[in-house]
């Protein structure tokens, strides 16, 4: 009995090793199929091409569509005298000086924003995925635990039963064991509630089940797939690099970006586009005068601003300021997540070891214990009491170590990493 208690909490340290889970899925595999399920690349696809279709627009040769104008005059109701004028008409809208090279650089902006955009909701569903499968992980962990635990707590039932029948121990010690297996029953039933629940949660944002991910239903398998999923933390002396390459960072300074070429578009544009008019015109004056034709050639050019152009370009003005004071912020924010985020990974890592080291602890006085107690040196109560109070240090390391890793992506999520599926060192 000592030999079997002792194997399963020295399972239960398997996730202290490096072993990886051979079919277990990184993160950033877990994260590509969740982009796949919710479609986020054709979704991309889509804006990407209206971006393409405003950077044409922008780059033809004159600033809008042309028209064709088509006409007639006569007194065929009137006098029918013969008098007749025929008319067509060409009209091509014309860009102002620099306004074309402001239209393609507000399109290029744009189409800049458009990615960012993108790239911020795909971060924004790897929190999600990040979120899900770390808490995933944790229930199915401590589900497959409690099942070891209550199988062992099973055994030291029936072991208990035995030894009243023979007079070892008393009738108190006996039910103590006894309760403590149908305390562990309770525990098991609602953690396999928690671990449902988290799997319906990560099949929402992924549309894979634990069993797709490749993460195993033992505790070492469970216990290996942490070190799969482990992601790398930056070097302290990459702020600034992490800070350029921060998707929310892209994201504000395409925002900056567009609203001033926007603003500068506007301003080019002034009040509307100039048009050059080419119409054809044959017209007679009665019947029988040959038609005589005529060309006429015109160029008209909008002036003045006008309240709705100024109005305009107090919306864009604020916009840009409202994007530069947001820029600002986050570059603020972002420095003191940096600091703060690397100090909290250092103690969640400190945490880590300590209990890590209080569960080989609880398990060295464990297995004394039940010497001591299998000797009859010790009451039966006291090594109940040891076997509990082990297998709460060995959740507690487990926690401690899925808390660590979840810690390192809750930062790479705050600074707008992508995940990645490199070990943790």
């Amino acid at each position: 009995m000592v030999a079997l208690r002792g194997h399963f909490f020295a399972c239960l340290f398997l996730f202290t090793g490096p072993a990886l889970a051979a079919d277990a899925l990184s993160m950033a595999a877990i994260f590509q199929k969740a982009s796949d399920y919710q479609s986020i690349d054709r979704v991309k696809a889509l804006r990407e091409q209206a971006a393409a279709e405003r950077m044409a627009s922008a780059s033809r040769l004159i600033a809008g569509t042309p028209s064709i104008s088509l006409s007639q005059k006569s007194d065929r109701w009137n006098k029918d005298a013969g008098n007749q004028e025929d008319a067509v008409g060409l009209t091509v809208p014309l860009w102002r000086w620099g306004e074309r090279q402001a239209a393609m650089a507000a399109a290029s902006s744009r189409s800049e924003s458009v990615r960012t955009e993108s790239e911020a909701h795909r971060h924004a569903l790897a929190g999600q995925v990040r979120d899900g499968v770390w808490g995933y992980l944790r229930a199915s962990l401590r589900e497959q635990m409690l099942k070891g635990q209550l199988e062992e707590a099973l055994k030291t039932d029936a072991d208990a039963m035995r030894r009243l029948g023979a007079g070892d121990i008393s009738r108190v010690d006996q039910l103590n064991a006894r309760m403590a297996a149908q305390g562990l029953q309770t525990e098991l039933v609602e953690q396999t509630n928690r671990r449902l629940k988290a799997e319906r949660q990560l099949i929402e944002a992924t549309g894979l089940s634990g069993a797709d991910m490749g993460f195993g239903s033992d505790v070492a398998a469970l216990s290996a797939a942490i070190n799969r999923l482990a992601e790398t933390l930056p070097r302290a002396e990459d702020r600034q690099r992490a800070l350029e390459s921060s998707i929310e960072h892209k994201q504000l300074l395409a925002r900056v970006r567009h609203a001033q070429d926007q603003l500068r578009l506007i301003r080019q544009r002034g009040s509307g586009s100039p048009e050059l008019s080419i119409e054809s015109t044959r017209a007679r004056s009665v019947f029988g005068e040959p038609f005589a034709q005529t060309t006429t050639l015109s160029v008209s050019v909008p002036f003045g601003g006008g309240a709705s152009q100024r109005a305009e370009l107090a919306d864009l003005a604020s916009d840009l300021a409202n994007a530069e004071q947001a820029l600002m912020r986050y570059q603020k924010t972002f420095e003191f997540g940096w600091s703060t985020g690397l100090e909290l990974v250092s103690q969640k890592q400190r945490a880590r070891d300590l209990a890590k080291q209080r569960s080989r602890d609880a398990m060295v006085i464990l297995q004394a214990l039940t010497k001591a107690a299998d000797a009859g040196e010790i009451d039966y109560l006291e090594r109940l009491r040891a076997e509990r109070q082990t297998f709460e240090a060995q959740l507690a390391a487990l926690d401690a170590d899925v808390d660590y890793h979840q810690t390192v992506s809750e930062f790479l999520q705050s600074i707008g990493r992508k995940p990645s599926g490199v070990r943790q060192p």
